[in-house]
């Protein structure tokens, strides 16, 4: 045992101290400067990873979508934007004229894909998808970068092996004509009516189409015409040119503007528009009386949901399951318009 002689007068008594450290066996010893090292190591890592997190750059996503009116994509791009400020990641809008097929758009996600983007949303346009090559095409970049496939040719069956955010067409072409049951008290005993949509062959159209004939299939209506606002050699198609009708269902967004717009300048002859639409102009021709309802799809949330997606398949927090619920959709009126329910929607599309 060592001893310590204090400095110090005690009446002569010598005091010895026992030194723990080096009456500790050797396996012990060893054991704590072990213990010690591992303890900075941890500390050190923990710093080290922090550093990284820090200086880690965000996920990129590419959003490809066609050039089309602010107004008619407003709540969808704030969606995706809410949605990357929640999740830390970057979202870049590829907006892009002259995107006339599926070819177009897979040469700009091919393009986004070597400047390093991580996943892509994909708004197809209006037009039919039948291009299987196309297809076949995307199918195989997706499985490399994931690819969220959003809006009204989500649901389309030539998008089914993708991952999706869609929107439940028929649901809202019924809604629309339950509506127009409703306002005329279940019955519309020789009415004539007029379906317009910007593309009748567009999957979307055919799915409102059938979900409001469905509907009115025995409310003793006559349904005249079912026009696209554009022919099939891409001219314009005058909507007034078409036989007069007592009620113009226009189950688009562009379609219910111009509708409006021409009910407005009394041009319609008196017809009543319904519509689906999502846009600063459709929600105006509703509050000022020029349409009488409009089926409003909640863009936000496909925009937010889209951009969510793909961040749990980049993260691998979870497999994004194409079984997720349809986005949902709102039943809009004068009288309703302003209420608490809806100011939330309200807000997105005027962003």
């Amino acid at each position: 045992m060592k001893q310590v002689q204090l400095p110090c007068c005690m009446g002569g008594v010598r005091v010895t101290v026992k030194n723990k450290w080096t009456n500790m066996s050797k396996n012990k010893r060893n054991f704590i400067i072990t213990e010690l090292l591992l303890g900075v190591l941890l500390v050190i890592g923990i710093g080290f990873i922090a550093y990284n997190k820090l200086n880690e750059k965000p996920e990129r996503i590419a959003v490809v979508m066609a050039d089309v009116d602010e107004s008619h994509s407003a709540a969808f791009k704030y969606g995706m934007k809410m949605a990357a400020s929640e999740y830390g990641v970057d979202v870049v809008m590829i907006s892009k004229e002259n995107l006339n097929n599926m070819s177009d758009e897979i040469d700009v996600i091919n393009q986004e894909i070597n400047k390093k983007a991580d996943a892509v949303v994909f708004k197809p346009t209006a037009e039919k998808m039948t291009e299987e090559k196309s297809l076949n095409t995307l199918i195989r970049i997706n499985k490399k970068t994931p690819i969220m496939v959003v809006g009204d040719q989500a649901g389309s069956e030539s998008f089914k092996s993708l991952n999706t955010v869609e929107f439940d067409q028929y649901s809202m072409g019924a809604k629309l004509a339950q509506k127009l049951l409703a306002d005329n008290n279940g019955t519309l005993s020789g009415k004539k009516i007029g379906i317009y949509c910007e593309n009748t062959e567009s999957d979307a159209c055919k799915k409102r189409i059938d979900g409001i004939k469905d509907t009115l299939a025995e409310s003793g209506c006559v349904v005249m015409w079912i026009v696209s606002g554009v022919s099939d050699t891409g001219e314009k198609i005058n909507l007034l040119s078409q036989r007069k009708v007592d009620i113009v269902l226009a189950i688009d967004d562009a379609s219910v503007v111009e509708a409006a717009k021409e009910a407005s300048d009394n041009n319609l002859q008196g017809a009543l528009v319904y519509g689906i639409g999502n846009s600063t102009e459709a929600i105006y021709y509703l509050d000022s009386g020029w349409a009488e309802a409009l089926i409003t799809p909640d863009e936000f949330a496909a925009g937010y949901k889209s951009v969510v997606g793909l961040v749990d398949m980049l993260r691998g927090s979870r497999k994004y399951s194409v079984e997720e619920k349809p986005v949902s959709y709102q039943l809009l009126t004068r009288k309703n318009l302003f209420d608490e329910e809806n100011k939330k929607l309200l807000y997105a599309i005027s962003q």
